[in-house]
């Protein structure tokens, strides 16, 4: 073989096959992050959904080894921009998306609503006497203003995170504990029962979708964050957790603790409710108010909300 020859065998890729290849190789890695990506989000559905069991189970074995007492101070994801004031007078808002310019909270399906005496005592009864509140007037001990909560959390300035905002300011939140009796307000569930319940509601009855609260006749459902604030994780406490789950699937500057729905009564069809006997925790729902089934969707691959 001629010299000639020898270099003509050993000749690179011309640039048209460079380019080739290179696209290949820029479609195959994109495929595997994009599989990469499903699979990290399906591995954290999956444990939201274990989260979601463990706070329901970790919450009825308190109950049980506490002297039929759920655990106490939950997080009752409302706001007030009067000082230390739990009543309607306190211009209380449920922190959701509908609130125009604060989407703090990922769960849409809330609504405020003012307890009775009857309803305060048999939260009371259960163990529930206290709920943690966002006050907008109050300032992170760090530092910080708590008017803005996004903007609060998203500072470099200061110490503040997004699932700590209901604990008070020498936590580094914008929190108050307050004992709950008449005109205090509550998260209601507005999401449907039977979404949480699994069953549909009985022909007749009016579904509360908080706007038709003078004419609903269904199940009453309170809606409270499983905070670091509550006694369910104190861990010296009879029955407490060690730590505190968080949900993942929101915005860094939204609400990521997990959400109780308990049973507290039926409404009366004129705007009150009627308490139950005895309060019981019914389910829990992720930060963004989807339900453990619903979560499974994200798992399987059949829903994506991510």
């Amino acid at each position: 073989m001629t010299q000639r020859h020898l270099r003509k065998d050993q000749e690179g890729f011309t640039l048209l096959e460079m380019l080739v290849t290179v696209g290949i190789m820029a479609g195959v890695a994109g495929t595997a992050t994009l599989a990469l990506q499903d699979t990290t989000a399906r591995a954290s559905a999956a444990a939201h959904v274990l989260m979601m069991d463990e706070l329901n189970e970790g919450a009825r074995t308190y109950r049980v080894l506490n002297n039929n007492a759920y655990p106490n101070n939950f997080d009752s994801l409302l706001a007030t921009d009067t000082a230390g004031d739990a009543t309607a007078a306190g211009l209380f808002t449920a922190l959701g998306a509908t609130n125009a310019g604060n989407e703090y909270m990922a769960i849409e399906d809330i609504e405020a609503f003012a307890l009775t005496a009857d309803l305060a005592g048999v939260l009371g009864d259960i163990g529930i006497t206290e709920l943690q509140y966002v006050d907008s007037s109050l300032d992170p001990a760090d530092d910080g203003d708590c008017s803005d909560l996004q903007g609060l959390i998203n500072s470099r300035g200061n110490a503040v995170v997004a699932g700590n905002l209901f604990m008070t300011p020498d936590g580094n939140g914008c929190g108050f504990a307050d004992v709950l009796g008449a005109g205090d307000l509550v998260a209601i569930w507005t999401g449907g029962e039977e979404r949480i319940t699994g069953q549909p509601v009985d022909a007749g009855i009016v579904e509360y979708d908080g706007t038709n609260l003078a004419t609903a006749t269904s199940t009453a459902y309170m809606a409270v964050g499983f905070g670091p604030a509550s006694t369910l994780f104190e861990g010296n406490q009879l029955g407490g957790m060690t730590s505190v789950p968080v949900y993942r699937h929101v915005a860094q500057d939204q609400y990521n603790r997990m959400i109780g729905i308990f049973e507290i009564g039926t409404f009366d069809g004129a705007g009150g409710i009627t308490p139950v006997d005895q309060v019981s925790i019914v389910t829990v729902v992720d930060g963004a108010g989807d339900t453990k089934e619903e979560e499974l969707g994200e798992w399987d691959g059949t829903r994506n909300t991510i």
